[in-house]
Protein backbone atom coordinates (compact mmCIF):
# COMPACT_ATOMS: atom_id res chain seq x y z
CA UNK A 1 0.00 0.00 0.00
CA UNK A 2 3.10 2.31 0.62
CA UNK A 3 4.77 1.55 -2.55
CA UNK A 4 0.94 2.72 -4.32
CA UNK A 5 0.63 5.81 -2.17
CA UNK A 6 4.44 6.81 -2.65
CA UNK A 7 4.10 6.41 -6.61
CA UNK A 8 0.62 8.14 -6.52
CA UNK A 9 2.21 10.90 -4.95
CA UNK A 10 4.94 11.51 -7.44
CA UNK A 11 2.82 10.66 -10.02
CA UNK A 12 0.55 13.56 -9.15
CA UNK A 13 3.67 16.07 -8.85
CA UNK A 14 5.22 15.21 -11.78
CA UNK A 15 1.77 15.72 -13.50
CA UNK A 16 1.57 19.01 -12.33
CA UNK A 17 4.97 20.06 -13.41
CA UNK A 18 6.59 20.35 -9.91
CA UNK A 19 9.80 19.07 -10.09
CA UNK A 20 11.99 19.23 -6.77
CA UNK A 21 14.87 17.01 -5.94
CA UNK A 22 14.11 13.37 -4.19
CA UNK A 23 15.29 10.20 -4.92
CA UNK A 24 13.59 6.67 -5.47
CA UNK A 25 15.36 3.92 -4.18
CA UNK A 26 19.18 6.75 -3.92
CA UNK A 27 18.26 7.83 -7.59
CA UNK A 28 17.47 11.31 -8.28
CA UNK A 29 14.26 11.33 -10.52
CA UNK A 30 13.46 14.92 -11.03
CA UNK A 31 16.09 16.55 -12.78
CA UNK A 32 16.95 16.80 -16.54
CA UNK A 33 18.18 13.65 -18.54
CA UNK A 34 17.44 14.65 -22.18
CA UNK A 35 20.24 17.08 -23.15
CA UNK A 36 17.71 18.76 -24.87
CA UNK A 37 15.96 22.10 -23.24
CA UNK A 38 12.89 24.14 -23.39
CA UNK A 39 12.20 28.17 -23.13
CA UNK A 40 9.36 29.93 -22.01
CA UNK A 41 9.38 31.66 -25.66
CA UNK A 42 9.44 28.19 -27.34
CA UNK A 43 6.88 27.15 -24.86
CA UNK A 44 4.41 29.58 -26.22
CA UNK A 45 4.94 28.91 -29.47
CA UNK A 46 3.77 25.24 -29.24
CA UNK A 47 -0.13 25.05 -29.18
CA UNK A 48 -3.13 22.29 -29.00
CA UNK A 49 -3.69 19.97 -31.77
CA UNK A 50 0.04 20.16 -32.50
CA UNK A 51 1.79 16.90 -33.43
CA UNK A 52 4.66 15.97 -31.19
CA UNK A 53 6.73 16.24 -34.24
CA UNK A 54 5.81 19.90 -34.42
CA UNK A 55 6.83 20.33 -31.18
CA UNK A 56 10.06 18.42 -31.65
CA UNK A 57 10.92 20.85 -34.52
CA UNK A 58 10.12 23.79 -32.30
CA UNK A 59 12.14 23.26 -29.41
CA UNK A 60 14.97 21.67 -31.06
CA UNK A 61 14.64 17.61 -30.21
CA UNK A 62 12.81 14.74 -28.23
CA UNK A 63 11.98 15.31 -24.67
CA UNK A 64 11.72 12.17 -22.22
CA UNK A 65 8.62 10.22 -22.39
CA UNK A 66 6.96 10.97 -18.77
CA UNK A 67 3.89 8.65 -18.33
CA UNK A 68 1.89 6.39 -21.33
CA UNK A 69 -1.59 4.93 -21.73
CA UNK A 70 -2.56 2.56 -24.17
CA UNK A 71 -0.93 0.91 -27.27
CA UNK A 72 0.47 2.83 -30.20
CA UNK A 73 -1.80 3.20 -32.83
CA UNK A 74 -4.85 3.19 -30.77
CA UNK A 75 -7.16 6.28 -31.16
CA UNK A 76 -7.05 7.14 -27.73
CA UNK A 77 -3.18 5.99 -27.27
CA UNK A 78 -2.23 9.04 -24.79
CA UNK A 79 1.41 9.39 -23.83
CA UNK A 80 3.25 12.85 -21.75
CA UNK A 81 6.35 14.39 -22.45
CA UNK A 82 8.66 16.79 -20.80
CA UNK A 83 11.22 19.29 -21.39
CA UNK A 84 13.42 20.81 -18.37
CA UNK A 85 14.41 24.36 -18.72
CA UNK A 86 18.11 24.82 -18.57
CA UNK A 87 18.19 24.93 -14.96
CA UNK A 88 16.72 21.20 -15.08
CA UNK A 89 14.35 22.35 -12.63
CA UNK A 90 11.82 24.52 -14.66
CA UNK A 91 10.02 22.16 -17.05
CA UNK A 92 7.01 21.70 -19.11
CA UNK A 93 4.89 19.07 -19.92
CA UNK A 94 2.91 17.91 -22.73
CA UNK A 95 0.20 15.51 -23.21
CA UNK A 96 -0.89 14.09 -26.76
CA UNK A 97 -3.78 11.89 -27.83
CA UNK A 98 -4.61 10.70 -31.28
CA UNK A 99 -0.99 11.99 -32.23
CA UNK A 100 -2.20 15.74 -31.34
CA UNK A 101 -1.71 17.96 -28.41
CA UNK A 102 -4.46 18.17 -25.85
CA UNK A 103 -3.02 19.91 -23.03
CA UNK A 104 0.04 21.64 -21.89
CA UNK A 105 1.90 23.22 -18.34
CA UNK A 106 4.93 24.71 -17.42
CA UNK A 107 6.43 25.50 -14.54
CA UNK A 108 9.26 28.69 -14.13
CA UNK A 109 10.71 28.46 -17.14
CA UNK A 110 12.57 31.55 -18.78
Amino acid sequence: MKKIIKGFIIASLLTLGVATPFAINGQDVAYAKSKVTITKKEYNKIKNGMSYKRVQKIVGGKGELLSEVGSKGDPYYTYMIVYYGKDGISNANFTFQGGKLQMKAQLLLK
